[in-house]
């Protein structure tokens, strides 16, 4: 690391930050706001030297530093194909395959928008890993900043809960601070939910808004397009609960009950169309990779209801329970164990000391956040048979459930009283 050349552009981060009128309404003195950023930025730095001292110099983190590097000195030797392969495809099937794991444009895509973007810090970091890494996490950054904005205004005066679910849960912060596609989205989706709820709860969303929300759901769909279907039937029907006051129950109810009838049944009517199809192949993909250190038996799904209703139940076992506290066939894994048992300790908390005053306000963002993340929560839990990726896709979701369950537990009830 140049260690005189990170502190440099640390300082001059931190300052940068500190000036900027969001950070100065946000109503979060100073000394906590570079605290949180040095702690990101720390993270950052640690998901980096444990990579390359665990799992050696060809990891995911430090190949796509090492493939920004080969970016840079294209763009020094041929700017104009620099500014270009981003667009073209070298595979012989063109442009298809959108929804393909291996061997397209798409796949390749995810990669190459965070590898051209790295490029970009190397005009500044000559290719160092953890100069780079600073200056990812300063954006990442403001997607913690996105989700404080968020909370703060769905549950006023819970200021330290809501700073302990939007920037210090463990595996959160671990997974979105190495250079990996895991921050981008973190970051967009961030983003995109907090403008969202503004434009819903404003009743305009103005020019500079929607492009900042289309501008974020068009990078979902290019870095992760299953995120994207995803938020479709949860928007919609956020929009539709929150906007003509209906009831979020059943307005969430009819769209999944549709969501289902289309996904299930869409084949019928247009035959081109199999997203089951989709889910299994990549299933099998992942199956392919050969087995992991943390590799879990996973049912193989065929493309229909039965046995995608089969699956279910193991789906969410999967997601929402494992890795168990005593399950640790690694031993970075323990950590996040622990982690996970702390929040099904939580809910249990939740379910005898909640709070009692009403959330009706909350309500249709409630439905939207538990039914967004249960549905990549069934997709995850469908087709991933290793625990450690598990960990890791499921953390950026993990947020918009956690926050709202530690800011509606009633705290003074655990008070001692004098």
């Amino acid at each position: 690391m140049n260690y005189l050349l990170f502190a440099v552009y640390l300082v001059g981060l931190c300052w940068l930050l500190l000036r900027m009128p969001a950070i100065r309404k946000l109503g979060v003195d100073n000394k906590t706001v570079l605290a949180l950023f040095l702690f990101k930025v720390a993270a950052g730095i640690a998901v980096g030297w444990l990579s390359l001292h665990v799992y050696g110099e060809h990891n995911d983190y430090w190949d796509v530093n090492r493939e920004s590097w080969n970016e840079y000195q294209l763009l020094l030797t041929d700017p104009a194909k620099y500014f270009t392969n981003l667009f073209t495809s070298e595979y012989p099937g063109g442009y298809g395959g959108i929804f393909s794991s291996f061997d397209s444009f798409w796949n390749d895509l995810k990669g190459n928008i965070l590898i051209k973007l790295i490029s970009l810090f190397n005009l500044f970091s000559r290719g160092d890993y953890y100069i780079n890494s600073l200056f990812f996490n300063f954006l990442v950054f403001f997607g913690h900043i996105a989700l404080y904005k968020l909370f703060t205004k769905l549950y006023p005066g819970n200021k330290w809960l809501v700073i302990a679910g939007s920037f210090l849960l463990p595996s959160v912060i671990y997974f979105s601070s190495g250079i990996h596609k895991d921050g981008l989205v973190f970051l967009f989706l961030s983003f995109f939910i907090y403008k969202v709820y503004q434009s819903l709860e404003e009743h305009r969303a103005g020019i500079k808004r929607s492009l900042l929300i289309l501008g974020s759901l068009a990078m979902l769909f290019l870095i992760r397009n299953f995120i994207f279907i995803a938020l479709v039937p949860a928007l919609l029907a956020w929009i539709i609960s929150a906007k003509y006051k209906w009831n979020a129950a059943i307005t969430f109810s009819v769209a999944y009950l549709l969501t289902g009838l289309v996904l299930f049944n869409i084949d019928l009517v247009f035959p081109n169309i199999k997203p089951l199809e989709v889910i299994t192949r990549r299933q099998t993909d992942y199956l392919n990779l050969g087995p992991s250190d943390t590799q879990i038996n996973l049912a193989v799904l065929d493309p229909t209801f039965k046995s995608f209703a089969a699956n279910a139940p193991q789906s969410l076992n999967h997601v929402l329970l494992r890795p168990y506290l005593w399950e640790v066939p690694v031993k970075p894994l323990l950590p996040l164990n622990i982690e996970l048992f702390i929040y099904q300790a939580l809910f249990f908390v939740f379910l005898f000391f909640r709070k009692r005053q009403s959330i009706t306000g909350n309500i249709p963002f409630l439905f939207f956040a538990l039914s967004f993340c249960l549905s990549l929560f069934f997709l995850i839990g469908y087709i991933v048979p290793a625990l450690g990726a598990i960990v890791r896709y499921r953390s950026i979701y993990l947020p918009f459930i956690i926050t709202p369950l530690l800011c509606s537990i009633d705290w003074q009830r655990f008070k001692v009283k004098k």
